[in-house]
């Protein structure tokens, strides 16, 4: 800033008033770039500023998506999870049904091996009976 001085003695008041004035002028014009100086330091806080708060609203948008993409990964994860759950019941159904079949098939086999032990033994009797009657002298079944 400006240093006030004396008025030089000797001087007319005409030349100290100029003076006065000048160191005024001195003084008011180092005063506004005073005040410009503060208002750049002022602006550039405020963009500081401005890119902060931009900042943490993407991190925020951010951290909502990745809120999202967890929370559809956790349905689809609950939804693998169903449906694994339900390939096994339905692997325990068919491993079931296939018991019965595998036993419905025994029993069958069983019901034709028991009729074509049936078969044979009436063929048999027929066989003894047609042999028996024809030493009797009847008709015989067989034609």
């Amino acid at each position: 800033m400006a240093k006030h001085s004396m008025p030089a003695p000797g001087l007319s008041d005409n030349e100290q008033q100029n003076d006065v004035e000048e160191e005024v002028r001195t003084s008011a014009e180092l005063s506004r770039e005073w005040n410009e100086h503060e208002r750049e330091i002022a602006e550039v806080g405020r963009q500081h500023q401005e890119e902060l708060r931009i900042h943490g609203e993407d991190y925020r948008t951010f951290a909502e998506a990745a809120r999202l993409a967890a929370e559809n990964l956790r349905q689809v994860q609950e939804q693998l999870r169903v449906a694994s759950e339900e390939a096994r019941r339905s692997a325990e159904e068919a491993r079931q049904a296939a018991e019965g079949l595998r036993r419905a098939t025994e029993v069958a086999l069983k019901a034709t091996y028991d009729q074509a032990a049936i078969l044979q033994e009436l063929r048999e009797t027929m066989i003894r009976y047609e042999e028996e009657s024809g030493s009797d002298g009847c008709h015989s079944l067989s034609t």
